[in-house]
């Protein structure tokens, strides 16, 4: 089996602790991720701006060193994918494969230059908020709900022109509206469930998963039982119960996995980290899910999206 997972914050973790992404205690390291057929996997440079003590863009920057020290102490293990190019190699290769992302765009500092500065250091998506506001519109957190700034607009144009993938999870539901109007390409929620489902603010309502499946994008579910289930508690068969609904409302070419791995303090009975994604696969075929849809969740939708966006990195 083949996975594309779209979110997981294993490099700040890595990077707060002092462990390596080879072989670690936390839900994710290379060691199992080279288990299965062919695995790639987008990391997120993560910033909360309140739980800092230096500027977004350092912290960021920092991140992305850990990012690149890993992936240079483990060639010939692990592959880094900035190219469409990049991406086809690796869906014709066996191995463990990488894309960078950032995780609140606070990092950008409300510059434009440092967008362009970051696509030349190989972020290839990037998740416009994190909870809280930032110089290109509120999280799903802040009160007064505001959508996309000026500057957001402008990043979002530059974003695409660049061929940076514009994730939508956090963001607050104007400014998702916001990125649906603005986009002349598919956009995508790296790691968001169904709110239909579980009422957490983080997770999506059925216009907006719709709206991502009309614009040609994918979302990808996220592992944490909080935006699983209203009292968190969960297990595998609730994160397949979400699969089963997104799909059932926006279709089988707009679902894919966003674990969040080490993201989350805990996971789904079941899932015990990146080891468990084929004990997922069996739960779906069990439920009636045909092979050719399990493909596209675990792999074949992301990996068409992405291919798109690279195809035109400026």
């Amino acid at each position: 089996m083949r996975i594309f997972d779209a979110h997981c914050d294993t490099i700040y973790e890595l990077d707060c602790r002092g462990l390596e992404l080879c072989k670690n205690p936390l839900q994710l390291d290379l060691e199992r991720m080279s288990e299965y057929d062919g695995y790639i996997q987008v990391f997120a440079a993560f910033v909360d701006k309140t739980d800092i003590k230096t500027s977004p863009m350092k912290h960021v920057l920092k991140l992305i060193d850990t990012y690149k020290s890993e992936t240079e102490k483990n060639v010939g293990k692990i592959s880094i994918i900035e190219t469409a190019e990049d991406l086809k190699n690796a869906h014709l290769s066996a191995g463990v494969h990488s894309i960078l992302s950032i995780e609140g765009g606070e990092a950008l500092e409300g510059s434009i230059s440092s967008l362009r500065m970051f696509h030349r250091l190989g972020v290839r998506l990037i998740t416009l908020t994190w909870n809280h506001a930032n110089e290109l519109a509120d999280g799903i957190t802040e009160g007064r709900g505001a959508g996309l700034t000026d500057f957001g607009r402008a990043a979002v144009s530059e974003m695409e022109r660049l061929g940076i993938l514009i994730d939508v999870s956090h963001l607050s539901e104007a400014g998702f509206w916001d990125v649906e109007r603005c986009t002349k390409y598919p956009f995508v929620a790296s790691h968001s469930c169904a709110k239909a489902l579980c009422s957490h603010p983080r997770n999506l309502t059925d216009e907006q998963i719709r709206a991502v499946s009309e614009k040609g994008g994918c979302i990808g579910v996220n592992f944490y039982p909080e935006f699983l289930s209203n009292d968190g508690i969960c297990d595998i068969e609730r994160l397949a119960e979400h699969i089963e609904y997104m799909i059932n409302i926006g279709g089988e070419d707009a679902v894919g996995l966003g674990s969040d791995f080490d993201g989350v303090d805990r996971l789904p009975e079941g899932i015990y980290g990146v080891e468990s994604m084929n004990r997922l696969a069996d739960v779906l075929s069990g439920r009636g899910m045909t092979d050719s849809c399990i493909e596209k969740v675990f792999y074949g939708n992301f990996y068409r999206v992405f291919s798109d966006t690279l195809g035109r990195n400026g």
